[in-house]
């Protein structure tokens, strides 16, 4: 059993922090948490890869990751709340979140829950990916219709990360 905050080693390929060459520069741009400002680990398991921030646990999807992870568990990838990703959004009125991908603020977009107050969630201007909170994925999946299969993709999820399965 894993403690809340223990990623499971079971059920990764690896984790890593972007590599440095031998005169310390980097060979890619190194992803922030857009809420902390560390370092991002990168999760890896079968072809997904999962931006991690060790502090806030809050997650970042390249664009295509979500389909991706969904696939790769066995989910489908034609529930209607996919397509609300793709909002504008709107920049929110108080501090401003960077992409860790182009450093540009994110943008809020409202994804509207049956009987929950709708979930804010995170979104690069140019389409590079998603913010997650904690939590935050596997509510939105949370709220896929019961056939699509996304509770294997919350159940893989919350292995991943160490965490309880809600029931």
């Amino acid at each position: 059993m894993h403690s809340p905050h223990q990623l499971s080693c079971d059920a990764l390929d690896s984790v890593s922090l972007p590599k440095h060459d031998a005169g310390g520069e980097t060979h890619a741009v190194i992803p922030v948490c857009p809420r902390c400002d560390v370092e991002l680990f990168i999760l890896r398991f079968k072809d997904v890869e999962v931006d991690f921030c060790h502090r806030c646990r809050g997650l970042w999807l390249d664009a295509g990751e979500l389909e991706v992870l969904l696939q790769q568990t066995g989910a489908r990838t034609v529930d209607p709340i996919l397509r609300s990703l793709q909002q504008e959004g709107t920049l929110p009125s108080g501090g401003k979140h960077l992409c860790p991908r182009c450093d540009k603020p994110l943008r809020e977009i409202s994804v509207t829950q049956a009987g929950a107050a709708p979930l804010v969630l995170d979104r690069c201007p140019f389409n590079h990916g998603l913010w997650f909170d904690a939590d935050e994925l596997q509510e939105l999946l949370a709220d896929f219709a019961p056939e699509s299969g996304a509770s294997k993709t919350i159940g893989y999820l919350n292995e991943l990360l160490g965490m309880k399965n809600k029931t």
